[in-house]
């Protein structure tokens, strides 16, 4: 009688079956072992097996015991696979590792052989006593987690492989550690999946591509895993079971031109999060410029990209210092510092020299023995104001009405005034009336000294 037996290539080690004539048994038996060990351990399944050719009857108990239950590094473990006999009393097994762990397996029995990484029969055994047992050793290198992955069929006798059935068993072992039991994490979240697609493993410390903890419900999003914020993104980002439960809808408004910020007035929905068309509404007071909403950079171009009130402001070039710094004409770099003046005691770096009121009390209050502070000339004399507004030590920079030379007064470029004070050009009626004091101030003061 013809009857198949399963032997390794020396070349790859790959399942294969051969026929052998066998005389004196009336079994015959077919191990369908034919998928490579190695797409197990790259996919993390157990995916070889005998169920591809026998089938159509009961499925055996397969179990696998170690002896010693806690082995030492070095020290022979001893792996018995009991197959019960459900079919007939004929069966047969295939035994490996489904990850790479340092270590290698011994055949110790007639009918098997071993390489390295695996062991299985090379003719078939009868049982007794309702089961088939086989045996086989394994030696650890170094501390590791190993798991054991067998594969056994239990034959009926008939010559074929109808009316078979194959089973599969596991054993796991802590070899010269601890360790613990980790879980797949394909999104790297640090939370391991609870698929048992995925099936967890033992070893002395994380492999690659696992983690400690498990719960994880969807370990394809790393925004996904027990205890993460709750997001406005149709998920279960918790894991507790609800969809974007504790997110806030708030009012969106129309965003025409699509930079994220709507305007008000318009049309408005309800939502946790922008949605096409729509965005916040803090006000774009721009909404068909997507370079102008609130926040936007402010860029010389003539337009008010942040949404201030304020056009081109801190962006225009700017020459000379004091009263003679000028804005450049419009967003190009021609520019010309305006004349100086003589200084006075007024706050204003009045002759351009990058100071403020430097000079003689005599040339700033035009009194020896008056002394200027902070803008105002004080002592003998009086407290005559040098043209003072009182903001002595003020940095001298335009405004932006493009006034040169005048501390800013907050008013914004709609609100300036043009006064015919040559070369200075427009200026606001305020620093028109703080220039026209100075010089009022400078007169007064010669006539006094005078």
């Amino acid at each position: 009688m013809s009857l198949l037996r399963r032997v390794p290539s020396s070349a790859d080690r790959r399942s294969t079956t051969i026929g052998t004539a066998l005389a004196g048994t009336s079994a015959a038996l077919c191990l369908s072992l034919l998928v490579a060990p190695a797409l197990a351990r790259s996919a993390g399944i157990a995916s070889i097996g005998c169920d591809g050719c026998h089938q159509g009857s009961r499925i055996p108990t397969v179990t696998l015991t170690s002896d010693p239950l806690t082995p030492a590094v070095g020290q022979d473990i001893t792996l018995t696979i009991s197959i019960s006999n459900v079919n007939g009393s004929t069966a047969g097994f295939y035994l490996t590792t489904p990850y790479q762990a340092p270590g290698m397996f011994q055949a110790i029995e007639s009918g098997t052989l071993a390489t390295a990484t695996e062991v299985m029969h090379t003719m078939p055994r009868a049982g007794t006593n309702g089961s088939t047992t086989f045996k086989a050793k394994w030696t650890a290198t170094a501390a590791t987690g190993v798991e054991f992955d067998v594969y056994a069929v239990s034959a009926n006798g008939d010559r074929t492989n109808r009316g078979d059935g194959a089973g599969k068993g596991k054993l796991e072992l802590l070899i010269g550690c601890t360790g613990a039991t980790y879980y797949i994490d394909q999104d790297g979240d640090g939370y391991g999946s609870t698929d048992p697609v995925y099936p967890s493993r033992k070893d002395c410390s994380a492999p690659a591509g696992y983690a400690v903890m498990t719960g994880d419900c969807d370990d394809f999003h790393a925004t996904v895993h027990p205890g993460a914020v709750e997001q406005c993104d149709l998920k279960d980002n918790d894991c507790d079971g609800n969809v974007d439960e504790d997110v806030v809808d708030q009012p969106y408004c129309e965003d025409h031109d699509g930079d994220g910020h709507g305007v008000m007035g318009g049309t408005t929905k309800m939502d946790c999060k922008p949605s096409p068309g729509f965005g916040d509404c803090a006000g774009d007071c721009d909404d068909r410029d997507n370079a102008v909403y609130p926040g936007a950079a402010e860029v010389c171009d003539g337009h008010d990209n942040n949404c201030d009130g304020k056009v081109d402001e801190g962006v225009r070039s700017v020459c000379g210092v004091g009263l003679c710094s000028r804005y450049a004409a419009g967003c190009t770099s021609r520019c010309t510092p305006g004349p100086p003046f003589e200084e006075l005691c007024n706050g204003y770096d009045d002759d351009c020299d990058g100071v403020i009121d430097n000079g003689t009390n005599q040339t700033l209050c035009g009194n020896a023995n008056s002394q200027c502070v902070q803008g105002h000339c004080q002592g003998e004399g009086g407290n005559t104001a040098g043209g003072g507004s009182g903001v002595g030590g003020a940095t001298m920079t335009p405004n932006q009405s493009g006034t040169p030379g005048l501390p800013s007064t907050g008013a914004s470029a709609g609100c300036s005034v043009g006064v015919p004070l040559a070369p200075w050009g427009p200026v606001s009626w305020s620093a028109a009336v703080l220039v026209t004091l100075a010089f009022g101030g400078r007169a007064a003061r010669r006539r006094t000294a005078r």
